[in-house]
């Protein structure tokens, strides 16, 4: 493990506990992860592939049965680190009310901090950071239950940033979201990890979010199936398939074409470059 990997997970098993006599199967087995500061990661899978216990492994809410995860260097199963894990990495779940504990917006987010023990000089400046990263501070004196669901997100995710974690791992934080609240979420995850330099671990089952990330992660069964770039990731369809997901829209439209006798190149995964493809294919390369 160098000194650039943030979270590394070694020969990570976990398994739930059963109500029953039965013992339930594995949600993770003998998995290896390497997440580096700075890199936007998505990971997908279907309900059951494990991708879930990775977000509760990574902020020490629940320990490996077998392996070992590390944060920075920090094995989660010492409880003299726990502080210091969670400062490290912030987890931001499915259901932003189930996160929302004030009444008045800028409260909620000075609620992190102030657990801590910071000076409240310094969590009022925090609070006023983290809202303007994500957009939220004109809404600072708003009660959190009359904001949209896209905004109740954001301000969820302040309050892990008012913290200062290096590292944000969000688990599906935009399943419940209108198509404008998952773009809201999305375009302030991508400025605080570009602009920001905060580590983003994205899970999701929404395969045109992951496009947008460095790096592509696809569990199935508890086990890494895929790890690469987006493009090297959702250039093996018969393995995404297999995995219970379906290609970006963009490439499964293009997939179609070629199948029918268009000659679209291979690779296509946004919108953008699908139209960009199909413009110069219909111009017989003559687009300029």
């Amino acid at each position: 493990m160098n000194d650039n990997t943030l979270i590394s997970f070694r020969d990570v098993s976990y398994r739930y506990e059963s109500d029953t006599d039965t013992p339930l199967p594995l949600a993770l087995k003998n998995i290896n992860i390497d997440i580096k500061k700075g890199e936007f990661v998505a990971i997908l899978g279907h309900n059951g592939s494990g991708k879930s216990t990775i977000a509760k492994l990574s902020n020490a809410i629940i320990m490996p049965e077998s392996g070992k995860v590390y944060i920075k260097g920090m094995d989660t199963v010492d409880e003299k680190l726990e502080y210091d894990i969670r400062q490290t990495v912030g987890v931001v779940f499915q259901n932003p009310d189930n996160q929302i504990v004030a009444t008045i917006v800028e409260e909620d987010v000075a609620f992190g901090p102030e657990n801590l023990g910071i000076e409240p000089k310094e969590i009022r400046k925090r609070v006023d950071d983290a809202l303007k990263s994500v957009g939220m501070y004109d809404y600072r004196f708003h009660q959190p239950h009359k904001l949209s669901g896209g905004q109740k997100q954001r301000v969820a995710i302040a309050g892990i940033m008012a913290m200062q974690t290096e590292c944000i791992v969000l688990d599906e934080p935009t399943a419940m979201l209108d198509p404008k609240g998952r773009e809201e979420v999305m375009t302030a995850m991508q400025r605080l990890n570009k602009e920001l330099g905060i580590t983003v671990v994205l899970i999701t089952h929404y395969m045109d979010e992951a496009v947008k990330a460095d790096r592509v992660i696809v569990m199935d069964s508890g086990e890494v199936v895929l790890d690469g770039t987006p493009r090297e990731v959702f250039s093996q369809p018969d393995i995404i398939e297999h995995a219970g997901l379906e290609l970006p829209e963009s490439a499964k439209l293009a997939n179609e074409l070629r199948k029918n006798g268009v000659e679209l190149p291979e690779g296509i995964l946004t919108p953008e470059e699908f139209i960009e493809a199909f413009k110069f294919c219909v111009s017989g390369g003559n687009e300029k």
